[in-house]
């Protein structure tokens, strides 16, 4: 990569990055039915994903930039540096999206879930790694001893990402992931946002760590201010005030006749409605409006996001933003 490019590269993932991301939750495929929450909670997938993913590959940078150190030595324990104190940003992000989705899906926000306790594991070991470093004097022994914990802390990457196949765990497998998605569509789009951030991700850390990362102050801030404004619009009247459809009585069209809702009242309609999640019925026969949290209005039906997905939105945008500011400031220290 030509570094004299990165400002360039940076904003153009940047303006992707938002592009797929405003997209993903409003158009991203969901599942039809699911076994806990509303189905609508899970294009929290296109979020909490990427973030997830992108901090396993920034500790896995940590790690070969810690072994080319041991082997070679020079500037790779900069690297290191830098991929984890951004990894942990990451790290936080992961275990904060994950534990709003729980709140809905698993229906409590912590579980002790194998992968939540492996993530929050994962995390801790990570952030041992700065006050580890400042705790010893002699420079070319901090250097060594950083780096061997830096290899170690790798172990629990692996860990943390066979933990839910290897024990029993309600997080979704891979192949749930793609059940999710409904395969083709979602699972392409699941594709190109975890590419997106990752790519994203690794630009602003590798050019962190080389200092080069040259752009204004103003970029982070400017990013967030758009990415709130987005949220702000895509969200506004659309979380909060609904109730979740127990049971649905639809027609032969599958228009929705009356539906009961988790307080046990029971709204019948003048004439049946249009059931605005597509496609009206499920595989069996129901209608696919059952489990969203849905609003009566002017007798029609709206369903509302669960609040878990803008603040992942914005979970998402504040961890970029971070980590633009990050590696402005090393940048303007070079």
């Amino acid at each position: 990569m030509r570094w004299h490019l990165t400002p360039l590269i940076v904003v153009a993932l940047l303006a992707f990055d938002l592009a797929t991301l405003a997209y993903s939750v409003l158009e991203g495929p969901f599942p039809i039915t699911v076994t806990l929450g509303t189905p609508m909670a899970y294009k929290n997938i296109y979020i909490h994903v990427p973030i997830a993913l992108s901090t396993y590959i920034l500790f896995a940078g940590a790690a070969a930039s810690a072994l080319l150190y041991i082997l070679r030595g020079g500037g790779y324990l900069a690297y290191t540096d830098t991929f984890i104190a951004i990894g942990i940003i990451y790290a936080a992000a992961t275990l904060a999206t994950g534990i709003a989705w729980a709140s809905e899906s698993w229906g409590a926000p912590w579980n002790w879930d194998p992968k939540q306790t492996a993530v929050l594991l994962l995390a801790i070991a990570y952030a041992a790694y700065f006050p580890l470093k400042r705790s010893i004097a002699d420079p070319d022994r901090r250097s060594r001893v950083a780096a061997a914990y830096a290899l170690a802390a790798f172990s629990m990457v692996p860990i943390s990402y066979l933990s839910s196949r290897v024990l029993e765990s309600l997080h979704p497998t891979t192949e749930a992931v793609a059940e999710f998605t409904q395969g083709g569509a979602g699972g392409v789009l699941l594709i190109v946002r975890i590419v997106i951030v990752a790519a994203l991700t690794l630009t602003i850390a590798i050019a962190a760590a080389r200092g080069s990362l040259r752009l204004s102050t103003g970029i982070p801030l400017l990013y967030l201010a758009i990415s709130i404004t987005a949220a702000i619009a895509l969200f506004w009247g659309s979380v909060g005030g609904g109730e979740r459809v127990l049971t649905a009585e639809v027609d032969s069209g599958g228009r929705i006749v009356s539906i009961t809702l988790a307080s046990g009242d029971k709204i019948v309609f003048n004439e049946p409605v249009e059931n605005p999640i597509n496609p009206p019925l499920t595989p069996e026969g129901g209608s696919s409006i059952v489990s969203h949290i849905v609003r009566v209005e002017n007798g029609s039906l709206k369903v509302l996001y669960h609040w878990s997905t803008p603040f992942s939105y914005l979970a998402h945008t504040i961890i970029i933003s971070l980590s633009l500011a990050y590696g402005i400031r090393r940048g303007s220290r070079a």
